[in-house]
């Protein structure tokens, strides 16, 4: 383990220099970049958690969040989510995940579907006729670790429809998370990761450069059950502030979870109110079900649901004899 921390701390400073060369000379102000939805949360417990989950990935919602997530996996995954968004809009995954080649490898799929929109002018003048837009992404994992220390990337394909145009693009995701510091007696997870680095999507003569992203953030275990989270995000010359936290126990054959946090990024244009986050999930044997709800204030409220199916062996537990309240209680 001595070996592990300076590559470690080596690893993470690299994953940094993207982030910081963005930063410095970015000129895209939020909302210039092109497929915007890559910038949309996936699964409902890390939305629950305020979208904190660079460090603590250890499921196949690791893909969207930290490629690096991939490798804490012990079994195989799929996982399908569905978000009711704002104005009738949708956005659906389904996720699969194996640990395989001496790590964990991955594949995904979204959709984002608006449905008909009313056509106007320039003017905001309705005219006559509807139009759609669909943007869809799949992706392509994976992951490995070597003792505390775990990296991962995507490789991932993005297509945006508007009408009769049609815009692709391809980009990598990387990512690091390091389980191997302590607080007192706690493990410190740290992660960070670098997302949608790629070619320019491009509509007839336009073309845009993708939101890259960048995640930092960690997670620790505070006491038997209780998962609390901490993240900063940069994208489009904007930093902020994701905050989450998780509790769960055991009732008899099921385990129950209460999750809530806070994101800053929307504060600004619609109160305070818009940042917080909540849900609920609940596993039974290998089936996991998670909701989770945001408002947006008086542009209204998102909600979003995932159902989980892990296969493969069994997770490892530990149950007290008189009370059959799990011990160990695993957080994927």
């Amino acid at each position: 383990m001595t070996h592990e921390k300076p590559m470690a701390g080596i690893v993470l400073a690299a994953l940094a220099l993207p982030c910081c060369f963005n930063l410095c000379f970015a000129g895209d102000a939020r909302g210039t970049s092109g497929f915007q939805f890559l910038r949309l949360g996936v699964g409902a417990r890390p939305a629950a958690m305020g979208e904190a989950f660079a460090g603590a990935t250890d499921d196949v919602s690791a893909i969207y969040w930290n490629p690096a997530g991939l490798a804490e996996m012990k079994r195989g995954e799929v996982t399908m989510s569905h978000a009711l968004w704002l104005e009738g809009i949708t956005y659906s995954n389904i996720a699969f995940g194996q640990p395989a080649l001496g790590g964990t490898i991955g594949v995904a799929f979204n959709t984002l579907n608006t449905g008909d929109i009313q056509k106007a002018d320039n003017t905001g003048q309705r005219l006559a006729g509807n139009y759609s837009m669909a943007d869809t992404m799949g992706v392509l994992s994976y992951a490995r670790a070597k003792g505390d220390l775990a990296l991962g990337a995507n490789l991932k394909f993005v297509s945006s429809r508007l009408e009769e145009e049609t815009a692709r693009s391809c980009a990598v995701d990387i990512g690091a998370q390091y389980g191997g510091f302590r607080v007192g007696d706690k493990l410190l997870n740290l992660g960070l990761a670098v997302q949608n680095v790629g070619t320019k999507a491009k509509y007839v003569s336009e073309a845009a450069p993708l939101p890259v992203i960048a995640r930092a953030g960690g997670s620790l275990t505070l006491f038997k059950g209780f998962l609390a989270a901490l993240d900063l995000n940069y994208a489009e010359k904007d930093l902020n502030l994701r905050a989450g936290a998780e509790y769960r126990r055991a009732v008899g054959e099921f385990i129950l979870a209460a999750r809530a946090g806070y994101k800053s990024d929307t504060v600004k244009e619609l109160g305070f109110l818009s940042g917080v986050t909540a849900g609920m999930g609940i596993k039974w044997d290998d089936y996991q079900f998670d909701y989770a709800w945001n408002s947006f204030t008086d542009l209204g409220i998102t909600h979003r649901f995932s159902l989980g199916v892990k296969f493969g062996g069994q997770d490892e537990k530990k149950e007290r004899p008189d009370d059959k309240i799990i011990s160990v209680i695993p957080l994927n």
